[in-house]
């Protein structure tokens, strides 16, 4: 099939070459770029077409040269200079282009991120369809909470975990950026959790609406707020890596104890349990895992013993971890009303239960967890 002819009247090559007005060259430009983008012209009338863009991206009206700008945003086939051109204009030009144009590299938009402070630009950056952790960590390294919190907005934004924590840290006090970090889906669990010991009081109820913590959350005492909130943690799946870091974080912070390791047990999250026996056994959590199913008492009374938790709750630990692990094997979901009933019943029948210290306790703990 041959290509369109691209036909300038007498007017629009007047409307082009003149001082006419501004919107008689955007109808031109409408003409043009509509044959351009429908890839309609051939090579030669192509090149035309370009050299016409040219002239019109050097246009003393900046109604032209935005209606360029918009014109060709999307189109991956405008030659590099044009493109360039526009993005280096005033703001109002270049957003389009910035925001949208698949011609400009890394290299070029993080030249323009450390030749700029016009938010507008960098917020256009910020708010592309994709944006590599290369040039999410150029647009963080300006420093600005209105450029960070739009970065952090995007979901096609791909930001490091090292960056994220960096951001956690230096922007605490900025509630714009932490509630933005809220918002984000998919933060690791030791991010969300180290939120939720920080955050403020606005930005802990953004993390509860994102995370879906329950209304329970609100009501507890702080001790308490920090096992519900793990018990919410858990509830979606957690990778070996992030488990890792979570049960890291909360060991610093001294929040790793006896207490949290028994909530996560109640509730049958074997996964937190192995990787938080093995960060206080100090050992790999692979032989952890291996002490813990252990079928008779060496391994997790050997385990146990290196943790250096209170003996006075060796007997329920053993016991719940036997019982977490025949749940396990037949796949009652962790957290589940189910499982809740099912531990209790077994609890209450096991020939073991009678040496359990604290035993009502360890009830309430069971029945009275937040469940799905």
């Amino acid at each position: 099939m041959q290509a369109a002819a691209m036909i300038l009247t007498p007017s629009d090559v007047e409307a082009l070459l003149k001082d006419d007005s501004a919107e008689s060259r955007v109808g031109v430009l409408e003409k043009v770029s509509g044959h351009y983008n429908a890839g309609r012209l051939s090579e030669r009338e192509g090149l035309i077409a370009e050299q016409i863009f040219r002239l019109l991206m050097r246009d003393a009206e900046r109604l032209v040269r935005g209606a360029l700008a918009m014109r060709l945003k999307a189109n991956p086939g405008v030659p590099r200079d044009i493109v360039l051109h526009l993005a280096n204009d005033h703001h109002e030009v270049a957003t389009p282009v910035l925001s949208a144009s698949s011609v400009l590299s890394d290299a070029d938009l993080i030249q323009m991120i450390e030749s700029t402070q016009e938010i507008i630009k960098l917020n256009a950056i910020a708010g592309r369809p994709l944006v590599s952790s290369r040039l999410s960590d150029a647009l963080i390294d300006t420093r600005y909470p209105e450029v960070i919190s739009s970065l952090l907005a995007n979901d096609g934004a791909s930001i490091s975990e090292t960056s994220l924590s960096s951001i956690c840290s230096e922007f605490a006090a900025e509630e714009s950026v932490m509630m933005a970090m809220a918002a984000r889906a998919h933060l690791p669990a030791a991010l969300v959790d180290r939120l939720m010991q920080q955050a403020s009081a606005s930005v802990t109820k953004a993390l509860k609406k994102n995370y879906q913590f329950g209304a329970a959350l609100v009501e507890k005492a702080a001790h308490a707020v920090q096992e519900t909130t793990l018990a919410q943690l858990l509830s979606k799946p957690v990778s070996d890596k992030d488990m890792a870091q979570l049960c890291a974080q909360m060991h610093t912070e001294g929040r790793l104890n006896a207490s949290i390791i028994m909530t996560a047990l109640c509730l049958g999250h074997l996964h937190f349990v192995r990787h938080a026996l093995a960060k206080l056994a100090d050992i790999p959590v692979s032989n952890a895992t291996k002490l813990l199913g252990d079928k008779g008492e060496l391994g997790v009374r050997a385990l146990y013993t290196r943790t250096q938790m209170p003996d006075s709750m060796y007997g329920a630990v053993s016991l719940l971890v036997a019982i977490a692990h025949e749940l396990e094997a037949q796949h009652i979901m962790a957290g589940s009303q189910a499982y809740a009933n099912m531990a209790v019943e077994r609890l209450l029948t096991h020939p073991r239960a009678k040496d359990v210290d604290n035993l009502p306790y360890i009830m309430a703990l069971l029945r009275g967890q937040p469940r799905r």
